[in-house]
């Protein structure tokens, strides 16, 4: 018999070549929460962020809210990100924040990826989708040693 289940999902679009906005929610029996974020594609840096508190447990969880405003600024290219965001957002914040941004970060690059294949398939409805993507993966550097870059999909999450 289940007792718990949490749910953590993300959703992305892209707002113009240049941002990218993730849309993040988290909720089980106990939390519900989201999160909407807007990342520069360029450089992977968190040009904007809110937050809404759904259900919470104490009334201090709202609070959480101000502190994402630290996230703005980091960039989800940089080495040591999810640490970054663990220390600013989840231990300063909510814990459940963080890991909302954290998934969003995870993400990125997979968001990037689809955008340049749904570009190729409106010039080429019947052009395959996995030398297209091999070609992106080699021309993007900042995928490499990472799950997109991978075969057989082994990721690594040294970020």
């Amino acid at each position: 018999m289940i007792t718990f289940s949490r749910t953590l999902l993300v959703g992305a679009e892209f707002l113009d070549d240049a941002t990218l906005r993730f849309y993040g929610t988290l909720e089980d029996h106990i939390y519900a929460m989201e999160i909407q974020v807007d990342v520069r594609v360029a450089d992977g840096v968190i040009a904007a962020i809110q937050g809404r508190m759904k259900r919470y447990t104490t009334p201090v969880c709202p609070t959480a809210v101000e502190v994402l405003q630290q996230a703005v600024g980091i960039s989800l290219r940089k080495e040591g990100w999810i640490s970054r965001v663990n220390r600013e957002v989840g231990r300063k914040g909510c814990q459940h924040f963080g890991e909302i941004l954290i998934e969003c970060g995870r993400c990125l690059d997979s968001a990037r990826l689809t955008q340049a294949l749904g570009e190729h398939l409106k010039a080429d409805p019947s052009a395959p989708s996995v030398p297209i993507a091999r070609s992106w993966v080699e021309e993007h550097g900042e995928v490499q040693g990472f799950c997109l870059a991978r075969p057989g999909g082994k990721s690594s999450h040294a970020r």
